[in-house]
C-alpha cells in the first residue's frame, strides 16, 4: 500500500505571515496538531500546537505567565516560529517506509510532495486507519 492511497488530499495548510492566534483557532476548528506553511504553493515550514505552546511559553514558569506577554507573541506571523527543516515523502513511498521515517524522527504527521507540491498528508491515524482496514479485509478473506 502507497502513501497516497491512505493520506489526506484536502490539507489544510496556512501562509507564513498569518499570526499565531489565527493558527491556534485554525488548529482548533480543524481539530488537528499541526499544518504545512505555504506560500505560492510551496511548502515553506510545518508548525505544530506543540511548537506553538513551546513559543508561547518559552523562558516562562508555569507559575509566572506573563499575559501581556502571550498577547504579544499572539501577533507573532507563523513564519518567525515554524519548523523549517520539515521531513517530507513522496506519493510513491510505501506506508511502511513512512511509518519507519515518523518513528525514526519521531514524528506524527509528514506532508507529501510531489516533486515541490504538497499533494497530501500522511499521519499515524491515516496508517492505524489503513492497516485496521487492512485486517479486516484479510479477515473477510479468511472467513
Amino acid at each position: 500500500m502507497k502513501v497516497n492511497e491512505v493520506m489526506t488530499k484536502k490539507v489544510i495548510t496556512c501562509h507564513p505571515n498569518e499570526k499565531v492566534s489565527v493558527i491556534l483557532n485554525k488548529l482548533r476548528l480543524f481539530d488537528i496538531a499541526g499544518m504545512p506553511v505555504v506560500l505560492k504553493g510551496r511548502l515553506q515550514g510545518f508548525i505544530s500546537r506543540t511548537d506553538i505552546i513551546n513559543y508561547l511559553t518559552m523562558g516562562m514558569e508555569v507559575t509566572e505567565i506573563d499575559r501581556e506577554e502571550i498577547l504579544k507573541k499572539y501577533n507573532t506571523p507563523v513564519g518567525e516560529i515554524m519548523v523549517k527543516e520539515v521531513i517530507t515523502v513522496p506519493p510513491s513511498l510505501p506506508i511502511e517506509e513512512a511509518a519507519k521515517v515518523m518513528v525514526e524522527h519521531r514524528i506524527n504527521t509528514l506532508p507529501v510532495l510531489q516533486g515541490e507540491k504538497l499533494v497530501g498528508i500522511l499521519t499515524r491515524a491515516d496508517i492505524v486507519k489503513a492497516l485496521a482496514s487492512y485486517c479486516e479485509a484479510e479477515e473477510e478473506v479468511e472467513g
